[in-house]
């Protein structure tokens, strides 16, 4: 299991670019999400790449190609939404007759 931790590390670092250190910490990151164990308050707030690298694998965020594979609902058209055809101005002067009182 060790060297299965060892491989993985020295593919991020070198498909990312990303240090050893950083690459450590980001399997660190996924294996503690994945246990549900709590980081140490060194890795929520470190500034060192170890630390950088722990946050990516500890907090899992969506990349865009995994988003935009899910398949979407189809959404209702809100009434706030900008059409790409040019409006023509509103007139204040004429408002519809449920406006106008009586």
């Amino acid at each position: 299991m060790e060297t299965l931790s060892e491989d993985k590390v020295k593919v991020l670092a070198q498909m990312n670019g990303w240090s050893l250190a950083r690459a450590e910490g980001y399997v660190d990151g996924e294996n503690f999400r994945r246990r549900g164990k709590t980081p140490s308050a060194y890795a929520q707030i470190g500034i060192d790449e170890y630390c950088l690298g722990f946050r990516a694998g500890y907090y899992e965020r969506l990349s865009m190609a995994s988003v935009i594979s899910f398949p979407r609902l189809p959404m209702a058209r809100s009434p706030l939404h900008r059409s790409k055809e040019p409006m023509e101005p509103l007139d204040a002067r004429l408002a519809p007759a449920a406006m106008v009182k009586a």
